[in-house]
């Protein structure tokens, strides 16, 4: 044990609760606002549920927890139609599951997009051109270059995507450049409101995830959990852009749909506010389309899964190019968008749930060290 002066051990008890406090407070924040939202947005047009079905819910929940919220239950069984228990509400799964299962402390660094070429070496991404990390400007090897080196690489290819590479979610910010002029590039790079971006190649997508909407490229969103020291397969959903979009992202107005086991798609999809479609909104069946790629795409995400232990639930965003190839375009390491799942597929946790609620609400728990105070004071 460090010996400390007495002002050093009241800094230190200080920074160590206030560290500490952050997370128990983002949990417990985050659970009340999502409890708002259950109200607020996800509450209309939603069958009531007879007195048995709630009882059959609230018993199975008070073996875990006397913190609970019916109101997640009522829309996911609505919007899927069937009736299940083990829906995972999201106010618990942000307050408590999702902060057990996935270190948040860590996350903001091992998310930078700019290092998932090292962390996911020899797995299928689209190529990266420059990184711009802390305002640094790197080449795909990481070797520092100028501003003016940067623009010479990017003006070698045609087709460029430039998202952020920290700090970002739901396709927000990301600039796409087709065949780009020398002064496009140079007063994008003059006007930059981030230091931390990534410059890749636009992957050219399959005929099978285009025919549906072939302007944005539309991915796979898939689940991976670490339990009993293998990797699960969660269910998976087709995530589609709508009208001019160029992204799939729910939070732009895309939709999604069911991946059923034998690879077709579900006959109904919905948007983020849970809105029903029958069929998509520029026209197409949802169940004409049939994927015969899920098994490379199950087994590439059961290898990436463990490269990162840290995280043992991830939402993973798989392209397939146009050479009918899995690519990975995004590991959403903590808030992976269960709702998206929960709202088509049924519960999350599906035959796994009862094993992951012990864990987490049960079983005595290990403290969680991200930080070393102690070298600050």
């Amino acid at each position: 044990m460090m010996r400390f002066e007495k002002w050093e051990e009241e800094a230190f008890n200080y920074l160590t609760n206030l560290y500490d406090n952050f997370f128990k407070e983002l949990s417990e924040r985050c659970k009340e606002c999502f409890r708002i939202d259950s109200k607020e947005l996800f509450s209309k047009d939603v069958k009531e549920l007879t007195p048995d079905e709630e009882q059959k819910i609230y018993d199975f929940w008070k073996k875990y927890t006397d913190d609970f919220d019916i109101a997640y239950h009522k829309y996911y069984i609505d919007r899927t139609g069937k009736f299940d228990e083990k829906f995972i509400p999201d106010d618990l799964f942000v307050g408590y599951i999702d902060g057990y299962l996935n270190n948040r402390a860590i996350e903001p660094g091992i998310a930078d997009k700019n290092y998932f070429d090292l962390y996911l070496k020899g797995f299928k991404l689209p190529e990266t051109y420059v990184h711009l990390i802390n305002g640094v400007f790197e080449d795909k090897n990481y070797n520092i270059i100028t501003k003016e080196e940067a623009i010479n690489i990017l003006l070698k290819h045609k087709n460029i995507t430039v998202k952020p590479s920290m700090a970002s979610f739901g396709g927000k910010d990301v600039k796409f450049f087709d065949n780009p002029s020398e002064e496009e590039i140079i007063n994008y790079l003059d006007n930059l409101e981030s230091d931390n971006l990534i410059f890749q190649e636009t992957i050219k997508q399959s005929k099978e995830t285009a025919k549906l909407h072939p302007s944005s490229l539309n991915t796979i969103r898939i689940m991976t959990l670490i339990l009993d020291n293998e990797v699960k397969i969660l269910p998976s959903a087709f995530r589609m852009g709508v009208g001019k979009s160029k992204v799939d992202n729910a939070s732009f107005g895309g939709i999604y749909c069911k991946i059923n086991e034998d690879g077709t798609l579900s006959n109904f999809a919905y948007d983020a506010l849970g809105k029903k479609f029958d069929i998509h909104p520029d026209g197409g069946k949802f169940s004409d389309i049939k994927f015969d790629f899920m098994d490379k795409i199950k087994e590439l995400v059961k290898k990436a899964a463990q490269r990162f232990p840290h995280f043992r639930l991830i939402g993973w965003d798989i392209a397939i190019n146009e050479n009918n190839e899995p690519v990975i375009i995004e590991a959403n390491l903590t808030m992976s968008g269960m709702d998206v799942i929960e709202t088509i597929c049924g519960p999350l946790f599906g035959k796994y749930t009862e094993k992951v609620l012990n864990e987490v609400f049960l079983e005595q728990h290990k403290k969680k060290i991200s930080m070393d105070i102690s070298q600050y004071v």
